[in-house]
């Protein structure tokens, strides 16, 4: 190929990367880089000047109870809510997994919470968990007393990890569902003349061909609820006394709430940077269990 060809080749490309990278880095490289810069400075997000302030705003975090209190919550969401949305995507996937039109019924019903907004999520579920919702009206129809769901500190963060879970699960199983379809059926098969139960046809060829769609399936719901703001801000608005209050709520909180621009942008780095090493270790983890499933 001749090397004028060449060369124009290679522009063409260059221009066709040039403005998905150029609004990646105006959406995300460079306020990522903004917030760092102002986590060295006392700013309230008004005044003009700037006061520097070195490692200030991220030691505060450090002894901050209320940061702690985030972020074991975050943590409250993140780990159960991990694993129960895996558990049952996997579980409704194998259900829904046979042709028919019952089983493309089912699949549309548990995909549809998904296409609802988190916010209207939010109110729908605030309106029926509230001390005056629908489930207390039933509940004191039949004689029984009102829960006071979202107003309890026990019961309200178990309250919006249920609504989490509920929204969900139904694309999770779509991605176990498409990774399940994609299994050779000449396997079972042969699993089956060999004397396997289904048990073991699950361990030796479901679980393993598996493996992509659960290191998707995890890092995808791992970094969501790490990120989790919506439902719970709607719902409880961090309380009861600050029972549901995620890393994410806090941070806005105290960044517009409180004009504490810099220490907000100090606890977002601090988000960034968990959910970031977190993230690259479980992927790590999971592709090297792929490889060794696989192979």
């Amino acid at each position: 190929m001749p090397k004028s060809r060449i060369n124009q080749s290679s522009l063409w490309r260059v221009l066709l990367v040039l403005p998905g990278l150029a609004i990646y880095l105006a959406m995300i490289i460079v306020p990522i880089l903004m917030c760092l810069y102002l986590g060295f400075f006392d700013w309230n997000g008004i005044r003009e000047n700037l006061s520097f302030v070195g490692l200030d705003n991220f030691w505060r975090a450090i002894i901050d109870r209320e940061f702690q209190n985030s972020l074991k919550t975050t943590l409250f969401f993140t780990i159960p809510g991990t694993l129960l949305v895996n558990l049952l995507g996997l579980f409704l996937a194998i259900l829904i997994n046979r042709p028919g039109w019952l089983s493309k019924f089912y699949r549309s019903s548990f995909f549809f919470p998904v296409l609802i907004s988190t916010v209207a999520i939010g109110f729908i579920w605030k309106a029926l968990l509230s001390y005056n919702g629908m489930i207390n009206v039933f509940l004191v129809g039949w004689n029984l007393e009102a829960i006071d769901f979202l107003g309890s500190v026990v019961l309200a963060p178990w309250a919006i990890l249920f609504v989490n879970i509920w929204h969900d699960v139904g694309f999770i199983a779509l991605l176990y569902l498409a990774g399940l379809q994609a299994i050779p059926k000449d396997l079972y098969d042969s699993a089956a003349i060999d004397g396997a139960n289904s048990w073991q046809q699950f361990r030796a060829i479901t679980f393993p061909w598996l493996a992509p769609a659960l290191t998707s399936s995890v890092i995808i719901i791992f970094t969501a609820y790490m990120r989790m703001y919506d439902i719970p801000f709607v719902m409880t608005s961090g309380g009861p006394g600050g029972a549901t209050q995620t890393l994410a709520i806090q941070t806005i909180r105290v960044a517009f709430n409180q004009n504490q621009f810099s220490y907000g942008a100090s606890l977002a780095m601090y988000m960034l940077v968990l959910i970031g090493v977190i993230s690259i270790v479980l992927t790590h983890y999971l592709r090297k269990r792929e490889d060794q499933l696989i192979n």
